[in-house]
């Protein structure tokens, strides 16, 4: 019976577990990112480290469940804790590109256009008509990395409607990496 085991040994055999599902979890919330961004070669190299680990973790708990039930819940609790740590990594690594797009009134709009663009930034703009006047739409390609500094910037304004989307693809163009101070 499990309760009758090396204590040591047993808690021992959780930590293992919990650590390595850990590690597999948080591999394979990374490689599902880079396959969605479209990076193969990464993304099937981590599939490989990934699959090793998820075989030994999960022969180690399928072979002593019957006699140990707790591993399962060291297997579940690493589950969830891997998705957490995945998404931390995944959000440090901050790969790819990303658009940022920027409405804002004529007067604010050139003063962001003339300080991006003083940066190196290629910054493209379009006039349109919003429900209180004339707007002007500024739009950046930009590193993933570089998002959370251009977004520390454009705080400074007022008034600005400000979405970020992901880019999976970017076909020719230029991208200056790291314009502003993190």
């Amino acid at each position: 019976m499990f309760f009758m085991r090396d204590s040591r040994k047993g808690i021992m055999i959780y930590f293992l577990i919990f650590f390595a599902k850990l590690l597999e979890v948080a591999i394979a919330t990374v490689r599902t990112v880079l396959m969605a961004r479209g990076n193969r070669v990464a993304a099937s190299l981590l599939g490989i480290v990934e699959i090793t680990i998820w075989i030994i973790v999960t022969s180690t708990v399928l072979l002593g469940l019957r006699d140990d039930p707790l591993r399962a819940v060291a297997f579940g609790l690493a589950f969830a804790a891997g998705i957490y740590l995945g998404i931390l990594i995944e959000d440090k690594l901050a790969l790819g590109l990303a658009q940022i797009e920027i409405i804002a009134e004529p007067g604010t709009a050139n003063e962001i256009i003339s300080k991006l663009r003083d940066s190196g930034y290629g910054a493209t703009t379009f006039e349109g008509e919003g429900l209180e006047g004339k707007k002007i739409s500024i739009e950046l390609k930009l590193m993933r990395k570089d998002v959370p500094p251009t977004m520390k910037l454009l705080r400074e304004y007022e008034n600005l409607f400000v979405t970020v989307t992901d880019i999976r693809k970017l076909s020719r163009g230029n991208i200056k990496r790291r314009i502003f101070p993190a």
